[in-house]
């Protein structure tokens, strides 16, 4: 198996002249900036900023100059071994290569996690941890193949149409793997928007010890405790204070597209309709090793929420092939990135890009489809599940051992313990339970920089933190007092209440999109802060508390970086994002004028005095509070601050660019999906039901609601995500439209007609 390692270019840094700054601002890498820039046209209010941000900084930041990885012979070996057991490439039809599988692979059955029985469960833990603890690879075999989906392979496997069809072919290997230690495993999927149903995802049963295990810091439960990693680092969560779960309905609207252009990040993609995008958010939600590609598949939830990935990507191929057009055929972009070209190397095998898109590669499996119920069947087949009638969805049981809810103090610095706010009356959801978002939650950081992973390897840049009053805070029940009498029209922190910070504030916000969680009408909100390194391989992540309440406020925080070495720097990445997914502008301190103006967010760090930074967090927080000019009362030394987050609610992506090159306008939004039919609901080119379409842009809204196809008596529709899939019942059955069941005997259908099903049938 030969594995492709392109060149990447240097990308020169150019210092700007900051005198004695000790931080400086300096360009962002060219690939990153254009990655910003894809959405300069974008409405901001159907896209979550921090997922964008997040998703384009964790694929392109390596523009630094860094090696690639080398894999030595004995993983190489053990990589073509796996590839070519399932992959082997027949030689070149047409100029493109074929996949051929072996006949006597018995075809998987990839199912929901919660679906699995418990011995299927306890068989797949147990392979996943056998592979983990054979070290015949080094490390071992599990990390080996974990690291494939490192370095370089950012390039390789994000950010473009190649997406989808590397993680395929990635997922096919571990599954190989899975099944040299027991045949009988095949690969779960986790669908994680079944979680996000709850008012609060991290109360699912999926996180206690029977399924993922620890959510929050290190793993110390469940079927993969007290793992490390490669580094030796012990494997970290950082579970439910940011980030978010699939929606129902984002997976809808990815599946209402028709084309293979409009669910790819690509220059003329809406964010809206990108399942890459999507996937961001859940790698932040989980944190920890997932919220970095380099580290991500060391956490095996990484394989499972990839798996779901990869059941999205199949329901729309089935979709295109119901409409009469070839899933197979590779999406054509306006200036694409040259890795993700059609005949770009995978660097698995000979295989291309083009190549992860062959119906070839899903012979060795299929999904059983995503658990549904109705109020006929309302089993949803798993203990783990229960039925939610309103909508026909699957929802999950909540774990016993929940985070505790009691509200607790706030606390006077950044590395607060758990705060949540008490419940506002009459803020239910849709389930009929109050909101519970915790702020607050601490971030567990793995402190690994360039593979050592020690606390003291960091320095800490205290940062201002700036923050409005979100628009959606209606009113704080505390009001101005007039002639005597209470005034409940406007509370005394009310920006439209006042002249002037109507006019600098509220007259200036837009309403972003936030995640489904986003708790606006607390007084209480949050700010993360990370850094990613751009000349070195570190990551980190922290939090502060801003109030609410007021029009605007002050609060800070510290930033982690790799200390500089004498003589040296370190450049990074500063970011900002609040709770609710809303990207903060940065600004730096200007040398020479001292005012804060419009910067990058990315700076050099090096070792001259004076320093701007803390060599620890204790120096951090020294150098802004000065104890020695008075201990009881120490002087606020505002000076010491280089970078501020302003975190207002603009109306664009604040780090997208006007650049010198146009960029191509997007193509317009496409025309409603949902095939027209003037006797019915058309599911295929050979099924149209006898009932309308709900709208022109949803087939149905009811989960596991089912209708027969007119003309023929075994074939029928069943509405998973918004939409109608194709299934058949059994020879010897036909389908009972009254019942909604497949029963035993035969009908006499209209006219003969020909029905013929896809080759997966979706559905329960």
């Amino acid at each position: 198996m030969k594995l492709y390692l392109p060149a990447v270019g240097v990308v020169l840094t150019i210092f700007l002249e900051f005198g004695s700054s000790k931080i400086s601002e300096i360009p962002i890498p060219k690939p990153l900036q254009d990655c910003y820039n894809r959405v300069q046209k974008a409405d901001i209010q159907t896209f979550v900023g921090s997922t964008y941000s997040w998703m384009c900084e964790n694929s392109l930041v390596k523009a630094r100059t860094v090696d690639p990885p080398q894999f030595d012979a004995q993983k190489t070996g053990y990589y073509t071994h796996l590839y070519q057991k399932y992959l082997e490439v027949s030689p070149s039809v047409g100029g493109r290569a074929r996949v051929k599988r072996q006949a006597t692979v018995q075809r998987c059955l990839r199912k929901e996690y919660r679906m699995l029985t418990d011995d299927e469960r306890t068989r797949f833990h147990n392979a996943v941890n056998t592979l983990k603890q054979d070290t015949t690879v080094e490390p071992n075999k599990y990390d080996a193949i974990a690291l494939l989906h490192g370095g370089m392979a950012a390039f390789i496997a994000h950010g473009g149409a190649g997406f989808l069809g590397w993680h395929r072919i990635y997922l096919l290997i571990f599954e190989t793997a899975l099944r040299e230690v027991d045949p009988t495993v095949c690969l779960p999927y986790w669908d994680s928007s079944i979680d996000n149903q709850l008012p609060n995802p991290i109360d699912s049963s999926v996180w206690n010890s029977e399924f993922f295990g620890s959510l929050q810091g290190t793993v110390v439960e469940g079927p993969f405790a007290n793992w490390t990693t490669p580094e030796g680092v012990q494997l970290i969560r950082n579970g439910g204070s940011d980030g978010e779960l699939f929606r129902s309905s984002a997976i809808e609207e990815i599946l209402s597209r028709t084309r293979h252009e409009d669910i790819i990040t690509s220059v003329e993609a809406d964010p809206r309709y990108d399942l890459e995008f999507h996937h961001a958010a859940v790698h932040v939600f989980v944190g920890g090793a997932m919220s970095q590609l380099d580290t991500a598949a060391f956490d095996p939830i990484f394989f499972m929420h990839h798996a779901f990935v990869d059941y999205i990507w199949e329901l729309f191929r089935t979709n295109l092939r119901s409409l009469g057009a070839d899933p197979q055929l590779y999406p054509v972009i306006v200036d694409p990135d040259p890795r993700h070209i059609g005949s770009a190397p995978t660097g698995f095998g000979d295989l291309t890009q083009a190549d992860g898109y062959l119906d070839a590669l899903t012979e060795s499996f299929q999904y059983e489809p995503a658990p549904i119920c109705s109020t006929r069947t309302p089993d949803c087949g798993s203990r783990h599940l229960t039925c939610q009638l309103a909508s026909g969805r699957c929802i999950p049981t909540r774990r016993s051992d929940n985070v505790p809810t009691t509200p607790v103090p706030v606390a006077t610095t950044t590395m607060s313990p758990l705060i949540t706010p008490p419940p506002r009356p009459n803020a239910s959801n849709a389930s009929g339970t109050c909101k519970n978002y915790q702020y607050g939650l601490p971030v567990q950081n793995d402190y690994c920089c360039d593979k050592t992973c020690d606390t003291n390897q960091w320095a800490m840049i205290p940062v201002k933190i700036i923050s409005v009053r979100p628009p959606k805070f209606s009113k704080y029940s505390s009001y101005p007092v007039n002639n005597g009498r209470v005034n409940p029209n406007e509370d005394i922190y009310a920006p439209n209440a006042y002249t002037q910070t109507k006019k600098y504030i509220t007259s200036r916000q837009s309403n972003p999109k936030t995640y489904k969680r986003c708790a606006e009408d607390s007084a209480i909100g949050q700010v993360f802060l990370t850094s990613n390194g751009l000349n070195y391989q570190g990551y980190y992540k922290e939090s502060a508390i801003v109030d609410q309440r007021l029009a605007v406020s002050i609060s800070m925080g510290f930033i982690g970086v790799k200390n500089p070495a004498p003589g040296g720097s370190s450049h990074a990445l500063l970011r900002a994002h609040d709770a609710c997914g809303r990207v903060c502008h940065a600004a730096c301190k200007d040398p020479v004028t001292k005012e804060y103006k419009d910067c990058s967010g990315a700076v050099s760090v090096d070792t001259e005095a004076p320093l701007m930074y803390g060599t620890n967090y204790d120096d951090a927080v020294m150098s802004v509070f000065d104890y020695e000019f008075n201990s009881d009362c120490p002087r606020f030394k505002t000076d010491n601050f280089y970078i501020t987050f302003y975190c207002d609610y603009h109306q664009s992506f604040p780090y997208a660019e006007p650049t010198q090159v146009p960029i191509p306008t997007p193509a317009p939004t496409l025309p409603p999906t949902v095939p027209a039919s003037p006797s019915g609901c058309k599911v295929t080119n050979d099924c149209t039901l006898s009932v309308p379409c709900v709208s022109q842009y949803r087939q149905c809204s009811m989960y596991n609601e089912k209708h027969l196809c007119q003309d023929t008596c075994r074939a029928y529709g069943i509405c998973t995500y918004g939409r109608y899939f194709l299934r058949m019942c059994p020879e010897g059955q036909y389908f009972d439209n009254v019942s909604k069941r497949c029963v035993q005997g035969y009908c006499q259908p209209g006219p003969p007609r020909v029905v013929r099903p896809g080759r997966t049938f979706y559905g329960r």
